[in-house]
């Protein structure tokens, strides 16, 4: 079988993946599996052989990726119903002046887009932004965008967000290595959007609904007394809001960091690779969100129907990165891999430039930032070693390519939008731009930790 032949059915493959997912809106579960399939045939694995790939890599990556997702999905779950958003947000426009507004807004949403899905942080935190631009005078245009982006580019990049979670587990990656440069390359990205964001000129009112309260003189956002006193009788206290978000990050982190650096049988290494381990870390972290509910950490809706919607938020990526696993061990066992390494070779482009651009385009053209990551981390991962890049470098490469562009095709899109008072150009021009440079900065940062050995 000639390497045209093979590089020529990858590339139809991948085509019919999104066309399939964006022109005629097949589930990309479902999608995923017709491709492998169609995949596995038409690369000589036959019948039996192609369903048993399919099964042993569906299998093999929820082995080692299941228990991660749903600890990660039940935490969301509990830090999305548990006031957790709120709380963080009314504190960080303590912390800045009025004229600084819009970096308050991208702190908070930056720290608590890293355990919840963007779309919901919007609708979370959306009353409190428009009260808050009301008071202001500043833009919607700009206020609305900054809140989507901080959590748009952490969903992305950062772990325990699904994505990225299942995507360093496709790769290889550690959780803790994911965690510490993802941050090296997102930060830079939100600081990069949210300061083309505060250059916005156009202005736009927020929607009536969200400040009629306002002109009755209500409690709203902006660091007032009726506020400190609904938080105080009402909100929970910044440490236990910080405290779920921050413990698995930090866990997992000082074990991939101090673990190594102890002897072998040291009974305080055994307790920090315990707790560190990233399942266990996010377990943690879940027990340690209970006491947000108060009283009712023991009623029924906080430790069985809490649990069981994160189970169903699960549901969707956990799908979605078992069959990416077979993808992957479709094109490991049909010798794609080197059909490709061999054409970027006569290509003569940078090898880093694939896993971002193929992010991208998924992201681009499906909507969704999630399966970008998702799709382009189970299509590269068998490219690791062929290619000769770290598994942490094509994770960052998936993770920044998959922030582009947020379009009239995304659900985020479409929430902040309509939320925010914007029309659709207004958003195009805000959502849009921001969330290409943000992800052009971080593949730029990412580059730059290549060139210095630091990736």
């Amino acid at each position: 079988m000639s390497d045209i032949y093979v590089l020529s059915a990858f590339l139809l493959a991948l085509v019919v993946l999104v066309l399939f997912i964006a022109r005629f809106k097949v589930h990309p579960v479902a999608t995923l599996f017709v491709v492998v399939v169609a995949l596995g045939l038409a690369l000589g694995m036959g019948g039996t052989g192609t369903i048993d790939l399919v099964t042993e890599g569906f299998g093999s990556t929820l082995a080692s990726v299941g228990l991660l997702v749903i600890f990660g999905c039940v935490l969301g779950k509990m830090l999305e119903l548990s006031g957790v958003a709120e709380a963080i947000t009314e504190r960080c426009l303590r912390l800045f002046s009025e004229r600084k507004v819009p970096w308050a807004v991208a702190l908070a949403s930056s720290v608590v887009g890293i355990p919840l899905i963007a779309d919901s942080v919007v609708v979370m935190l959306i009353p409190i932004v428009s009260a808050l631009a009301a008071r202001t005078g500043i833009s919607m245009m700009k206020l609305g965008p900054i809140l989507y982006i901080g959590a748009y580019v952490m969903t992305s990049v950062v772990p325990p967000g699904p994505g990225p979670l299942a995507s360093a587990a496709l790769l290889g990656v550690p959780t803790g290595q994911a965690i510490l440069l993802g941050l090296a390359v997102g930060v830079p990205g939100i600081l990069a959007a949210t300061l083309y964001l505060t250059t916005i000129r156009t202005h736009v009112d927020p929607k009536p609904e969200f400040v009629e309260h306002l002109a009755t003189g209500g409690s709203g956002p902006s660091g007032d007394t009726a506020v400190t006193e609904r938080t105080a009788v009402r909100g929970p206290s910044l440490i236990a809001c910080l405290t779920p978000i921050v413990a698995p990050i930090v866990l997992i982190s000082g074990a991939s960091l101090l673990g190594p650096l102890m002897t072998e049988g040291n009974p305080v290494r055994g307790v920090l690779e315990f707790v560190g381990e990233p399942t266990m870390a996010l377990f943690l972290a879940c027990v340690l969100s209970l006491p947000l509910f108060r009283g009712r950490w023991r009623d029924k809706e906080t430790l069985t129907d809490l649990f069981e919607s994160g189970l169903r938020i699960a549901a969707m990526p956990l799908a979605l990165t078992g069959v990416g696993g077979a993808l992957a061990a479709t094109i490991r066992e049909t010798g794609v891999a080197e059909s490709v390494a061999e054409g970027v070779q006569q290509i003569g482009i940078s090898p880093i430039v694939i896993p971002f651009l193929v992010a991208a385009a998924v992201c681009t053209i499906t909507g969704s930032n999630i399966l970008g990551v998702m799709t382009a981390a189970a299509i590269m991962q068998p490219l690791v070693d062929v290619l000769g890049l770290a598994p942490i470098a094509i994770y960052l490469a998936c993770a920044t390519g998959a922030q582009i562009m947020k379009h009239a095709n995304s659900s985020g899109w479409w929430v902040t939008t309509t939320l925010s008072n914007m029309t659709v150009g207004q958003g195009i021009r805000s959502i849009g731009v921001a969330s290409v440079i943000s992800g052009v900065t971080g593949f730029a940062v990412l580059n730059v930790l290549i060139a210095v050995g630091a990736v």
